[in-house]
């Protein structure tokens, strides 16, 4: 397709309580809303994210997004409907997609469980796969975490994964990264997959490691408010990148519209690069003290460590969970994501102003509490 052709009737599909996905003429984007309060409310933000820049550029577009308490967000979007679905349900899938030229995967889920995941994971992709395969020119992007090339730096997208199997959530996303790759292979044109590792930004809070026990807590001793220190799990030393949540879904708005996007795994920009949790917490107390007196003072960070989150598994399912992913936190933990860059000449938000973005969208939540 010509990335530029102005498609008429174009239908976008966007869940977000459950799985769902998006497409271009027929439109279709998957999210989920009622995963873990946690992990869903995070991809959930990216899918929102990604239908309002689909809203705004393609004005002729009908886009269908697949949600069950999201309508209000897209109220004042003329050309987005919400409708629900299941990704579990290959049926509601396939009807779904039905007639849908472009097919976006932002979903979360409702358990952050290795078991859930391997019982869950492989059918839902199964089912996207199937469902945006029902006419020639459908094209099916998949929004994806960094999980399955393990804890790196300069990783890039070429790079091999881990051992796929069913057996930890990294493995997990090595076997969806399979089944992709096979599509990838047969309809090279039908397929793009977009990763990014942790990320933040507006509407996701309690849901990022970079959000309300760090980014918030700051913000609030700094203001004046009841003194609370920062958490950072693994190690606060270790390089992690971050991305942005606009960037990442800007980065997928050009994997479903670009040509050059088909048939490849790429990694979006990341505002945060080659920062450890540590330097991030001391730029955010000098961002967020402009303008006040007085000399900025040393963030201190509470590490919840390993041996910590081994005996807090004990009594909370969420550390147990953690504790196969410590090594993306005791490592350096770092992205290349030039390819993307150069190939669709976008850049990262700049490091400083994605920062205050998020500086002001806490004090704007914290000027609420206090009302």
């Amino acid at each position: 397709k010509n990335s530029a052709h102005k498609k008429e009737n174009t239908q976008t599909l966007i869940p977000t309580n459950k799985p769902i996905n998006t497409q271009t003429k027929n439109h279709a984007s998957f999210h989920t809303q009622e995963q873990q309060q946690e992990s869903h409310r995070l991809w959930q933000q990216l899918g929102t994210h990604l239908i309002g820049i689909l809203s705004e550029k393609q004005p002729d577009w009908i886009i269908t997004a697949v949600a069950r308490s999201a309508a209000d967000k897209f109220k004042d979007m003329p050309n987005v409907e919400v409708v629900p679905g299941d990704a579990t349900d290959k049926s509601s899938v396939m009807e779904l997609c039905k007639d849908k030229e472009l097919v976006y995967c932002c979903i979360g889920f409702p358990k952050y469980e290795r078991k859930y995941w391997a019982e869950t994971w492989p059918k839902v992709v199964d089912n996207l796969l199937a469902g945006s395969s029902q006419q020639p020119e459908q094209k099916f992007v998949f929004c994806d975490n960094l999980y399955a090339y393990g804890a790196k730096t300069d990783m890039k997208p070429t790079d091999e994964p881990v051992e796929a199997n069913l057996e930890s959530k990294p493995a997990i996303r090595a076997v969806l990264r399979q089944k992709l790759q096979q599509r990838m292979k047969s309809h090279p044109q039908s397929i793009s997959v977009v990763g990014g590792a942790d990320f933040f930004g507006d509407g996701v809070t309690e849901t990022s490691f970079m959000g309300d026990t760090f980014t918030k807590a700051i913000v609030k001793t700094i203001d004046g408010g009841k003194k609370s220190t920062p958490l950072a799990l693994g190690s606060a030393s270790k390089i992690h990148d971050f991305c942005y949540v606009p960037d990442f879904a800007n980065a997928l708005y050009l994997a479903g519209t670009e040509y050059k996007a088909s048939g490849k795994f790429w990694i979006c920009p990341h505002s945060v690069h080659n920062k450890s949790l540590n330097e991030i917490a001391q730029d955010i107390a000098k961002f967020a003290s402009v303008g006040k007196d007085g000399p900025v003072k040393k963030v201190k960070i509470f590490v919840v460590g390993p041996k910590l989150v081994k005996f807090l598994g004990i009594f909370m399912s969420f550390m147990r969970e953690m504790k196969e992913m410590l090594p993306f936190w005791t490592n350096d933990y770092a992205v290349d994501a030039s390819g993307f860059c150069k190939t669709f000449d976008v850049e990262a938000t700049p490091y400083e102003e994605a920062l205050q973005g998020y500086i002001t969208l806490y004090r704007a939540e914290l000027a609420k509490e206090k009302k």
